[in-house]
């Protein structure tokens, strides 16, 4: 959940404000053509080799080593793309009419997409953080990469951010529960490793299920509040 919420709180804002770019400001010319071409090409890149670039710049060249920053960064790598293409989509989704209603009523372009056009597709971009949280939450092979496959043993009660053993650092290796999954199965040597893969399979269905309903209740929230249905 940590590499899940440090991901989200750096490709969320990002991709919003691309997305907002490309659909209410860009101009129609071959710059904005290239970067809708490569919008669509970082979305289906495979994540592996995101694990490898996020191995030899984050890791290495950047130094951070096998750290919950690296790993997270990494996956913002494709998760923005996803996030960029489901919000463009949305807002491009709403009725022509609202818009021009707004700026006939004297509202700024901005002040139309703020208070006009994000709350209509607030839906639709809930759906899709909530889709690309559920890629953040299975995702292994960059992890494997980047964050690493083990993790040292946290004292919850450590305030000291510098500390290893303090959970919140965000420069100390982490193994998620899908690279826990890979990982005790790729070695073969625990002696109950089908016991304890399937239950680290089932708390991470339970998870997911909890976070998309979670998600669910959060999007109809601000619909309602935003557009006072």
């Amino acid at each position: 959940f940590y590499l899940l919420i440090l991901t989200l709180l750096i490709s969320v804002p990002l991709s919003l404000g691309a997305a907002i770019f490309l659909s209410q400001y860009a101009p129609d010319n071959a710059a904005t053509a290239i970067a809708k071409t490569a919008i669509e090409t970082l979305s289906s890149l495979p994540s592996v080799v995101v694990g490898l670039f996020g191995f030899l710049f984050f890791v290495l060249y950047m130094g951070w080593g096998f750290s919950i920053i690296a790993g997270a960064v990494a996956l913002t790598m494709f998760n923005i793309p996803i996030l960029v293409r489901v919000i463009q989509q949305a807002l491009e989704d709403v009725p022509r009419s609202q818009r021009d209603a707004g700026l006939a009523m004297g509202l700024t372009r901005w002040e139309t997409t703020i208070h006009v056009l994000l709350p209509a597709a607030m839906p639709a971009i809930v759906t899709g953080v909530v889709l690309s949280a559920g890629r953040v939450f299975g995702e292994a092979a960059a992890l494997i990469f980047t964050a690493g496959q083990s993790a040292p043993v946290l004292d919850f009660t450590c305030l000291d951010f510098s500390s290893p053993s303090c959970p919140w650092n965000v420069f100390r290796p982490a193994e998620t529960l899908a690279v826990h999954i890979w990982k005790i199965n790729s070695e073969g040597v625990v002696p109950d490793l089908t016991a304890i893969s399937n239950g680290t399979a089932a708390v991470l269905m339970v998870c997911i299920l909890a976070f998309n309903i979670l998600a669910r209740v959060i999007g109809k929230y601000l619909e309602r509040r935003l557009t006072s249905e």
